[in-house]
């Protein structure tokens, strides 16, 4: 077995066939450069993890690694050089740079959400991030000062702060990574309990896991654990693998308001506007109660699935992490058995911010519903944009014509959820898109209704359908609607003015 190989030289193939090797003639020669020992290596860029002073400066290096606002060259990630870039760093002030702004023009909202309040909200996101942001600098760039008179500053998170700028680096970058221009989310709350068990957890990983350890969950996903586990754990909750909590309005806990606000913003999902707005948690604690659903995650760290507001002592609307008004399908009889046990009333209505929790419930029972031939989730066909699906699911009838476009019966936007009853859906609230929904219809044999006089209920479509050629019934449309659409809607009735009606 060979136990070292210092110089290999392989001659070309012609010379080994044209000619005799001298056995007098070196067949080696050097490939190292004479000014080089043999057992030095040399390289630019990141150490391996476990060479790192600490995992701090480790993390450090991977997060100028792989952030180009920073500028860092390569070369100055390795063990060794590493606590001079963040030095530099914050030296050169590039450190604690304005954050990032909401934007409402580049954030995905839901199609029914006026543009008056998209603009109110943005504002007041944008407020709630420059407090959070101002407080976690202040803390940052002076540990010792306290942010709270009454509350002085963990003398030993101090110390472990106070004069290590790669963990500053670290903090810093895990508070801003979801402030993003195309997101709501604001920063988590600062607390002095919850960042030194963090701290605390990571000091504590061997310098041989880092890589693996470091990846998932990261600084951001701890910290975000350890306030919501030490909440849970005064409730004497943490024990469970899956918990409702419910956090009392002002007008039942009034002793305690301040506690109840800052449990609602730490326990909600970052989609949810009491978790991204200045004053949203205490809006909602002002309506009445509030209930969230948490589940461990396959990392054994509590995330928030369900949040159900309430007023006027009754359920009013249920969101999941996706904040879409739809109550998560593989959670609505977790959320039915606990409103029954508990005898919660639920208010019913379509309102701007969308269905109410009756409403809500019924929408998520529709689109889990699974069609015996098509053999999927209406959900399912909606996400693969099966305009046919779709249509069976809504009660159109259709029919494919040969050159594969649709004919279809009488179209309206919204879904009739209990004859009896006369309980609409606007298409918008299942999620799925009517422009998707209409694109191969070819043949409407029936009115094209497109408006409501609830404007919750009007179309969604941004273009006219492509492929429709003929409606045989009538058009009935808002008077923008026809400014947008008109030559096509002209068309799509052969120029029949009787069969068009337009409300202003």
């Amino acid at each position: 077995m060979l136990s070292a190989i210092n110089n290999i030289y392989l001659p070309k193939l012609n010379n080994i066939q044209n000619s005799q090797v001298n056995k007098k003639q070196s067949v080696t020669k050097p490939i190292m450069n004479n000014g080089l020992k043999a057992d030095s290596v040399c390289f630019t860029g990141k150490s391996a993890p476990s060479m790192y002073k600490n995992v701090f400066e480790y993390l450090a290096a991977e997060i100028l690694g792989n952030n180009k606002k920073y500028q860092v060259d390569g070369s100055m990630l390795s063990a060794t050089k590493i606590s001079d870039a963040v030095k530099g760093l914050f030296e050169q002030d590039k450190i604690y740079l304005p954050f990032k702004r909401s934007n409402h023009l580049k954030i995905k909202w839901k199609s029914y959400i006026p543009q008056d309040v998209r603009v109110f909200s943005i504002d007041k996101i944008n407020e709630a991030r420059g407090v959070r942001m101002a407080q976690w600098e202040s803390f940052l760039k002076n540990p010792e000062k306290a942010l709270d008179a009454d509350m002085p500053n963990n003398p030993a998170l101090v110390r472990k702060i106070k004069n290590d700028k790669a963990l500053k680096l670290v903090i810093w970058n895990a508070i801003t990574s979801e402030i993003k221009e195309n997101n709501r989310h604001i920063p988590v709350p600062f607390d002095q309990k919850a960042l030194l068990e963090t701290i605390s957890g990571f000091e504590k990983i061997e310098p041989k896991d880092r890589a693996v350890r470091c990846a998932s969950p990261s600084f951001l996903e701890i910290y975000t654990h350890r306030l919501r586990d030490n909440l849970l754990m005064d409730l004497g909750l943490s024990d469970n693998e899956s918990v409702w909590v419910k956090i009392p309005s002002l007008a039942h806990d009034p002793a305690h308001k301040e506690k109840n606000i800052a449990m609602l913003e730490t326990l909600s999902c970052k989609n949810w506007c009491t978790r991204s707005s200045v004053d949203k948690a205490e809006d909602a604690l002002t309506d009445g109660d509030f209930y969230i659903y948490l589940e461990r995650d396959k990392s054994n760290l509590w995330e928030p699935l369900v949040g159900m507001t309430t007023s006027r002592g009754k359920l009013d609307q249920i969101q999941g992490t996706e904040n879409n008004n739809i109550v998560p399908l593989n959670l609505v009889n977790e959320i039915k058995t606990y409103i029954k046990d508990h005898n919660i009333k639920c208010h019913s209505g379509i309102i701007d911010e969308g269905p109410k929790a009756s409403q809500a419930i019924m929408i998520s029972d529709k689109l889990s519903e699974i069609d015996p031939e098509l053999k999927k989730s209406f959900a399912k066909v909606i996400k693969e944009n099966n305009d046919i699906g779709m249509f069976k699911y809504l009660g159109v009838k259709t029919e494919q014509l040969e050159d594969g476009t649709l004919k279809i019966g009488t179209y309206k936007p919204s879904y009739n959820m209990n004859a009896n009853s006369g309980i609409s859906i606007p298409y918008s609230m299942f999620g799925l898109n009517e422009d998707e929904l209409l694109r191969n219809v070819k043949v409407i044999n029936g009115n094209f209704i497109l408006d409501n006089k609830n404007k919750l209920f009007d179309s969604r479509i941004t273009k006219f359908p492509q492929s429709l050629e003929q409606v045989t019934g009538k058009i009935s449309c808002k008077q923008e609607q026809y400014e947008r659409f008109g030559a096509d809607i002209d068309r799509v009735l052969g120029g029949d003015k009787s069969r068009l009606i337009i409300h202003s």
